[in-house]
């Protein structure tokens, strides 16, 4: 699941993004080929449900009655997966589907270029990035079943998501933001860091698809070795319910994987 993020916003940037999916808009990515954003309507509860595809050009084989002859004919195809766009959490989930899901990283770079291509975030002063959200789960084990951390250091990029941690990432973001930085990298370093700490710290990291490492001594002696947040990416089942349409449930799944990531799920 992407994460999107704007910054130097003189609007709001996710009404800025979710026009931008409205615009339904195509391009040619770099080395690459065509893609589309098409199918775009709001739907109820604060989503954007859309489709995403790309038009491939594929040789099949066939047998011509009036020739007698086998050859082989080129077909336009436009293979395409659907996925919401989620207002109140800036992020979006995408289905796993033949022919379109490249790695999430790949899709994620593909819908990056398609919004920025209609032009409206540059309009206010905006910058579209899309990210992957990584699945934080085997990182925060690791940190909280160490023996001692000694090292952590975080990626960061100025403000947009509405619940970044506020202690320590929105203060870096806000200080960023003034000096007119659009990233920064920080580090923590010490004999034996609170790992609990560094779990809460390490979930916001992941909803904004930031990159984290840690230095741990897994037990007692055993040595520091340096591990890292973005491992795995975020997946989650999407499981319609009677009655519900996909982009109903592609919405709960979205906000339920979401919450878990950040701790909120009452099961963290």
């Amino acid at each position: 699941m992407p994460q999107i993020d704007a910054f130097r916003a003189t609007g709001v940037s996710s009404t800025v993004v979710a026009n931008s999916f409205l615009a339904r808009p195509t391009t040619k990515v770099p080395r690459g080929a065509v893609w589309h954003i098409g199918n775009a309507t709001e739907i109820p509860d604060g989503g954007i449900f859309f489709a995403l595809g790309r038009e491939a050009v594929v040789k099949s084989q066939q047998f011509n009655e009036g020739k007698r002859e086998f050859e082989e004919v080129e077909q336009a195809q436009a293979p395409f997966t659907v996925g919401v766009y989620d207002k109140e959490t800036q992020a979006a989930g995408i289905l796993v589907r033949p022919g379109v899901s490249l790695s999430p990283r790949e899709v994620a770079t593909k819908v990056q270029y398609l919004l920025e291509s209609v032009g409206l975030a540059q309009q206010h002063n905006m910058q579209i990035v899309v990210d992957t959200i990584p699945d934080p789960q085997g990182f925060i084990e690791i940190l909280l079943s160490a023996s001692r951390v000694t090292r952590f250091e975080f990626d960061f990029s100025v403000p947009n998501p509405p619940d970044d941690e506020k202690y320590v990432q929105r203060p870096l973001k806000e200080y960023a933001k003034r000096i007119r930085a659009t990233e920064g990298k920080a580090a923590l370093k010490g004999p034996s860091l609170d790992a609990h700490e560094l779990a809460d710290l390490a979930r916001a990291i992941a909803a904004e698809g930031d990159q984290a490492t840690a230095s741990v001594e897994r037990t007692p002696g055993s040595g520091i070795e340096k591990v890292g947040l973005n491992l795995n990416p975020l997946k989650e089942p999407v499981e319609p319910q009677a009655h519900e349409g996909a982009a109903d449930a592609i919405l709960r799944a979205l906000r339920r994987a979401y919450k878990r990531v950040r701790g909120t799920d009452g099961q963290s």
